[in-house]
């Protein structure tokens, strides 16, 4: 079976925005005629020195309509693979033998990522897929692959266009690739496992709307914050920040396993919702310097990690349900 990527430059700090860019172009497709070289090309880019993620490509299996950019209207299909990022998860003993037991019989690539450490090992694993999917299946196989995976990420499939940087030896992280298993994901049978309701048959008004209507929705919404009248010096004197989820996240900084990271992600998601119920337009960046600071003050656990892709989706998240 064909197997294709598509394949993104490095995304590029936008000084008035405060916030990084992404390539947005599709053209750069790579072709390969089975797993085993997708399998080889990974391998060879993890061998390739990168100081980190500002330095690194990214890449996607989703395969675009000719001569369009990538937004999710214009994915047709994913090309034969797929990938699951692991960054919370404890690992006792060796991690080969974790890696093939969550895997069961699925051939994979497991490969470090960029904030990876010797003692909080962080990794991607690429999964082949017995046929492509095609556009319309792509969010419940997404659901399907997360309900199967104990849910260890996130079962809504927003993003059909997501992009991954790729394997490298990056600077200061714990780098390291390995593969296991021999079986493709059966896409029909894992589809057939796990039922998905379709967004259409949602409670939530919003989600029922064409996807170009609820951009304009939340961009008017945005474009409605007009109230600056508030300030801070950090996350215990701001006036958006929840008490009560802070002093929960304390309790388990430190505690592996304990769904650490979606403590973080709610805290964020509340700190956006207050603040738009306030009118006042919360950044992304000071979203992100919020987070920073409570994490320099606990466990210090996510210093390397780019946090301001879960603050984008936290403020889109409150623009959409406050």
């Amino acid at each position: 079976m064909a197997i294709s990527l598509t394949l993104f430059k490095p995304p590029r700090w936008w000084e008035e925005k405060e916030r990084f860019v992404y390539d947005n172009k599709t053209h750069r497709r790579m072709d390969f005629s089975s797993f085993d070289e997708l399998e080889k090309l990974l391998y060879g880019l993890s061998r390739q020195p990168k100081k980190g993620k500002k330095d690194a490509e990214l890449i996607s299996p989703a395969v675009y309509e000719s001569g369009t950019t990538r937004a999710n209207k214009n994915v047709t299909a994913w090309a034969g693979w797929c990938a699951v990022d692991v960054d919370d998860i404890e690992v006792n003993g060796d991690l080969d033998a974790l890696v093939s037991k969550l895997a069961g019989d699925w051939r994979f690539v497991c490969y470090s990522t960029a904030s990876s450490r010797i003692d909080k090992p962080k990794f991607r694993l690429v999964f082949e897929l017995n046929r492509h999917l095609q556009q319309t299946e792509i969010k419940h196989f997404w659901f399907a692959l997360q309900s199967h995976l104990d849910e260890r990420g996130d079962k809504q499939c927003k993003d059909l266009s997501r992009m991954y940087y790729i394997p490298a030896t990056y600077s200061e992280a714990y780098n390291f690739i390995f593969s296991g298993n021999s079986n493709p994901i059966d896409v029909d049978n894992l589809l057939s496992r796990y039922p998905y309701v379709e967004k259409t048959h949602s409670k939530n008004f919003m989600d029922r709307l064409p996807d170009e209507l609820q951009k304009k929705i939340v961009q008017y919404r945005m474009d409605s914050m007009s109230n600056q009248g508030y300030s801070w010096t950090s996350y215990e004197d701001c006036p958006f920040v929840n008490r009560n989820l802070v002093r929960d996240y304390k309790a388990i900084a430190y505690t592996d396993n304990s769904g650490r990271y979606a403590m973080i992600y709610k805290i964020m998601t509340s700190i956006a919702i207050n603040a738009i119920k306030k009118e006042y337009p919360i950044t992304t960046f000071e979203l992100v310097d919020l987070i920073r600071q409570l994490d320099r003050d606990t466990s210090n656990r996510y210093e390397n990690r780019a946090l301001d892709i879960e603050a984008d989706r936290a403020i889109e998240y409150a623009y959409r349900n406050s």
